[in-house]
């Protein structure tokens, strides 16, 4: 018999005589596989392949699953009784490598057939095993993925819950009492006046609004009003008193000014 070509090439005899089924599974029959490695009659194929069953039983494997009979039904002499006749064997890859295995390696078609399908079999090993590693790396990345997005969520969730119970930005924070309108037309400097008046002493300004009035003079008089409230809360106090108070604030609103000066930075 000519060398046989191990490469997945149509020149090999083994991939010439490979056949695939309805569900696109590969497979040889037994006395195309034996005759090309040197088996001429039907006694010798089949005494092969069932010695290759005991040895694929013997190694763990599902025989049926490897080997599956061929039959036709043939009539019995001149009766109307017929049976089952076995004519082949559906291999499979396994099947193949197992039957070369229990062949005589002396003869050439025979070591090259078993070279030939101890190949190809480590081929689909490998092939399985890399698409299992494959879909064990994709099942990982998605469970990791899963992780990710859980625990993205929860820190949103919790970066809103943190945001309910931190105060307003002490840029942006109107104490409780002012009309929005007004309280944005204060300068800044009167803004972290009453901040600190609101902090210190709970300070609210008392005003009512008039359709009449406009913001500018709405803040004019809520200005003089907290003046006036100041200094009704200080009530009438000596001079020396008064100098100690006056330097008691001053000193006071140089501090809030610096911590306001860097909470802005």
């Amino acid at each position: 018999m000519d060398s046989i070509n191990l490469s997945k090439s149509d020149s090999s005899p083994f991939d010439q005589i490979k056949k695939i089924d309805e569900l696109g599974t590969e497979y040889w029959l037994a006395t195309d596989l034996l005759a090309s490695m040197g088996y001429r009659t039907w006694k010798r194929i089949k005494d092969t392949v069932e010695r290759a069953k005991v040895s694929a039983q013997n190694s763990g494997a599902n025989v049926s699953d490897h080997f599956t009979n061929v039959v036709q039904m043939a009539q019995i002499g001149d009766s109307q009784a017929f049976r089952e006749v076995l004519k082949n064997y559906k291999l499979s890859r396994y099947a193949c490598y197992i039957t070369a295995m229990n062949g005589d390696p002396r003869k050439p078609e025979i070591a090259e057939a078993q070279t030939y399908f101890a190949l190809l079999t480590r081929e689909a090993e490998l092939g399985l095993q890399n698409q299992e590693l494959l879909s064990n790396i994709l099942e990982k990345l998605k469970q990791q993925n899963q992780i990710i997005e859980k625990q993205g969520e929860e820190i949103q969730l919790l970066q809103s819950q943190i945001q309910n119970l931190l105060p307003a930005s002490k840029a942006n924070y109107i104490p409780p009492g002012w009309d929005a309108k007004i309280w944005e037309k204060l300068p800044p400097q009167d803004k972290r006046h009453f901040r600190f008046l609101y902090r210190r002493r709970g300070f609210k300004p008392s005003y009512k609004t008039s359709g009449s009035e406009n913001i500018e003079t709405l803040t004019q008089k809520v200005k003089q009003q907290q003046h006036s409230e100041l200094k009704t809360a200080i009530r009438e106090v000596s001079p020396e008193e008064k100098e100690r108070l006056e330097a008691a604030k001053r000193e006071a609103l140089k501090r809030f000014n610096e911590e306001e000066g860097g909470n802005n930075d």
